[in-house]
């Protein structure tokens, strides 16, 4: 075998991880909370001494990389990631892939995430924009990337503590940006004065991208058929800064649109950022049915007040708290989400959002702490 990884995990863990995952759909609990958190590349990259750019040399070696990073999360990051003996993985261009296909320029550097620069600068140029090809830009190179990704995991061998398992490819994914974003992406900060001064333009454009988003998720289905979740999932990063009446005008009909086509069974939103001020729109408006890796700085009360009982939450700890501070005060942090969140049913403890590099695995460990002592009956709403 070209590839031989063996991980220090127990089945035994597994399963009762997927039983806790499975059950929270109904928002329910079978001896916990979930835990799990938004841990990427570029988390692992400094553990290894892997200059980041280096990960994205091609596909075979992005592979091994992944491989690797998945025995590391699994072995030292106390959560509920691995639910079954498989290690999966899928390519990997940060937030950049959708923007690069629909024309934005990407800038890379050696040790920092890949990014959207912006190509649009007047509001002319944005009249003219035109639907890329589904398969442009880094959507291109994912598809081949999967491809040869797919054609490795046959020359990979994976056991856990010496009980065979699987390396496997996950559906092929090229989206998850919401049309909304991908138009920051594209135009940069200026396109929020241009929702106010050329509405109508601004919401051709947004047309324009949501058709070449579908294209695109048209194409992933097609290149692969396997069954994919029915819950659908858009980041709405950019929208946080809006007003409600903004974000309903703007926003919504472009991402339900795509949550129409293609989340039947559920609609998954992550917002980075205050989002308490759309919360009601989220729910009444865009019919979200999970709050993933929510920002820290919406307050757990809020959060269960406007959205608990009724949308899975999952967040939503400082992660900046989870790299610097003590570990008494992450478990504190910890408690305050599951005190207030937990109650509510369906409940996911982790970040909020994105776990910086450097976090000492201290900070997982007292976070897993705090939801085990919670779990047996330390907790008020248990």
């Amino acid at each position: 075998m070209r590839f031989e990884i063996d991980v220090d995990y127990p089945l035994e863990k597994m399963a009762l991880s997927r039983k806790r995952m499975e059950i929270r759909s109904s928002f329910k609990y079978l001896d916990r909370v979930p835990v799990n958190y938004c841990v990427v590349p570029r988390f692992f990259a400094p553990i290894f001494g892997l200059r980041y750019i280096d990960f994205f040399k091609d596909a075979e070696t992005q592979y091994a990389w992944l491989l690797k990073f998945a025995k590391y999360h699994i072995e030292n990051i106390p959560a509920d990631f691995c639910c079954a003996p498989v290690i999966t993985v899928h390519p990997y261009f940060d937030n950049a892939i959708p923007p690069s296909a629909q024309g934005a320029e990407v800038g890379w550097t050696d040790d920092n995430p890949i990014r959207a620069i912006p190509v649009i600068h007047t509001v002319e140029q944005m009249e003219r924009f035109e639907v890329a090809e589904p398969d442009a830009g880094l959507r291109g190179t994912t598809i081949a990337w999967w491809q040869r990704m797919k054609e490795l995991t046959a020359e990979t061998r994976v056991t856990f503590n010496g009980r065979e398992g699987r390396a496997e490819v996950s559906p092929l994914a090229m989206g998850g940006l919401s049309p909304h974003m991908l138009a920051v992406d594209l135009v940069g900060e200026d396109f929020y004065w241009w929702m106010l001064e050329y509405p109508e333009a601004c919401h051709r454009f947004l047309a324009k991208i949501t058709q070449g988003e579908i294209d695109a998720e048209n194409l992933s289905r097609r290149i692969d058929p396997r069954p994919r979740s029915d819950v659908y999932g858009q980041a709405e990063d950019s929208a946080q800064i809006m007003s409600a009446d903004l974000f309903r005008r703007f926003c919504v009909p472009y991402t339900n649109r795509i949550f129409e086509e293609f989340g039947p069974g559920g609609r998954a939103v992550h917002m980075c950022g205050n989002s308490t001020h759309l919360h009601r729109v989220l729910k009444e408006d865009m019919k979200m049915t999970q709050f993933d890796i929510f920002g820290y700085l919406v307050p757990p009360k809020v959060a269960a007040a406007n959205l608990g009982g009724t949308t899975l939450l999952w967040g939503n700890i400082n992660p900046m708290l989870m790299k610097d501070g003590s570990r008494s005060e992450v478990k504190q942090a910890a408690w305050e989400c599951l005190s207030e969140m937990a109650p509510c049913g369906g409940f996911m403890l982790g970040d909020g959002a994105n776990v910086c590099p450097g976090t000492p695995l201290e900070s997982f460990q007292a976070i897993m702490e705090a939801a085990e002592e919670y779990g047996l009956g330390g907790g008020d709403g248990h």
